[in-house]
């Protein structure tokens, strides 16, 4: 095991990134879910979702969605694995779609370089908050595969940690596979090892 990839959002961290928006800026429930239900029922794209989800919060600054994310919980021993697994001369990476802004606190937090960190931008485009969609839930292992390639170490070199049915695409074609407190069935079943502390992954260093 050369490299780990983590999902960010319920692996990571306790919450996730739009959760943690949504509360902040008292987001309209029925438009949360709506909004949902129209991208997992395939009648919008991810990036759309994005834009639908950030005009329920009000027109924020970036500044007004760092406050939201300042409440963030690291899930127990994320800081000792990714400590212990630099020491070990493992490379950790996150893989998230959910927001760069919070995947860059929490890399800070981990000490996970920037450059190894990829998740969804915002961006301000004339006074207003986008959502550009970098890492697609379902294509995950595209980012997997850029990762080996500039890395130069092969997929089978690989372990990938997840917890929801997202992470199946995190999964594909890599040496090991943790679900972590999964939250759907299919991931459970795409991995090799179902996991409930985050230390277990230190067994196969």
């Amino acid at each position: 095991m050369k490299v780990v990839v983590f999902d960010m959002d319920g692996t990571l961290i306790a919450e996730s990134s739009w959760q943690l928006l949504h509360h902040h800026f008292h987001a309209d429930e029925e438009g949360v879910r709506k909004n949902r239900e129209a991208y997992f029922s395939g009648l919008i794209d991810y990036e759309t979702w994005m834009e639908k989800d950030i005009l329920l919060w009000n027109s924020p600054t970036a500044e007004n969605i760092r406050e939201g994310f300042a409440s963030f919980t690291l899930e127990p021993y994320a800081d000792v694995v990714t400590e212990h697994l630099k020491a070990e001369g493992i490379i950790p990476c996150i893989i998230s779609s959910g927001i760069d802004i919070l995947a860059e606190m929490v890399g800070k937090t981990l000490g996970i370089e920037s450059e190894l960190i990829f998740a969804n931008e915002f961006t301000t485009i004339d006074g207003n908050l986008k959502g550009i969609c970098n890492v697609e839930p379902t294509r995950k292992d595209e980012i997997v595969n850029r990762i080996s390639q500039e890395l130069f170490v092969d997929l089978s070199e690989f372990a990938a940690v997840g917890d929801t049915a997202s992470d199946v695409s995190l999964f594909r074609g890599v040496g090991l596979k943790f679900a972590y407190s999964p939250k759907d069935r299919s991931v459970a079943k795409a991995a090799d090892f179902v996991i409930h502390d985050l230390r277990e992954i230190l067994k196969f260093c």
